[in-house]
This record gives structure tokens, C-alpha cells and sequence, in this order.
């Protein structure tokens, strides 16, 4: 025998579907979003474009002069902790613009975790 939940939705008195949290109609709204939030991603063709930044020999060289420079990940230091840097953040998007993209000022560096988390709130919307 399967044990039906409620639905996991604020106010939401519907039965869950089963293995799920939430109701077809929440679940079908909760579908919808995570589809819009994927339609905001950039087009293929302009991942490759921007990915050919990030894979020049020059950026390899920077990238790693930076984070010898700062080996600490800023946003874990704003909360007492100490955790090494990974990655080369971009604090402004430069959305392909080379000048945004070489400005050394908009960058920062962060460590893996915090830099996946900046990145899903700013392409994908998500807090």
C-alpha cells in the first residue's frame, strides 16, 4: 500500500502524486518554470562563442597568475571562512565583450561552490 502525502504547495489541500511532493497541477506549474528559467540560457552557438575566451592560452595564464595572487575565495572570506579559490569570477557579466572581459577589476576570485552559485542566479534567475 502507497502512502499518499499532501501536496508540498503553500495552501495546496490536493493529494501528491505518488513518489512526489506535490499535486499534477503544482507539479505541472513547477515543470513550467524550471522550462522558462532554461529558455533564459544563451543559445548554443553563444556558449561556443564566449566559451573560446575561456579556453585561449592567454586567459589559462591570467586566470592562474590571479588566483596565485588571490588564493582566498572572497564571498566564503565575507563569512569567516577560509576556503581556497577556484575559480575567476566575472563580477559584472561581460556577456563577449573582450574589454569587460580582460578588465582585471571586474574580477574576483571564489571557489567552486560559490562561483556555480553566482553563476545559477544570474543565467538561470534562481536566489
Amino acid at each position: 500500500m502507497t502512502i499518499r502525502k499532501l501536496c508540498a504547495a503553500s495552501g495546496c489541500d490536493d493529494l501528491a502524486m505518488p513518489g512526489a511532493a506535490l499535486c499534477p497541477d503544482h507539479e505541472a506549474e513547477r515543470i513550467a518554470r524550471n522550462r522558462a528559467r532554461r529558455a533564459k540560457v544563451k543559445t548554443a552557438e553563444e556558449i561556443r562563442r564566449r566559451s573560446k575566451l575561456y579556453a585561449s592560452p592567454a586567459w589559462k595564464k591570467a586566470r592562474g597568475a590571479f588566483l596565485e595572487a588571490n588564493p582566498l575565495c572572497v564571498d566564503c572570506a565575507g563569512l569567516g571562512l577560509v576556503t581556497p579559490a577556484t575559480e575567476v569570477d566575472h563580477i559584472a557579466r561581460h556577456e563577449g565583450d573582450r574589454a569587460r572581459f580582460w578588465d582585471r577589476s571586474n574580477w574576483q576570485a571564489l571557489c567552486k561552490s560559490c562561483h556555480s552559485r553566482k553563476t545559477a542566479r544570474e543565467v538561470l534567475g534562481r536566489p
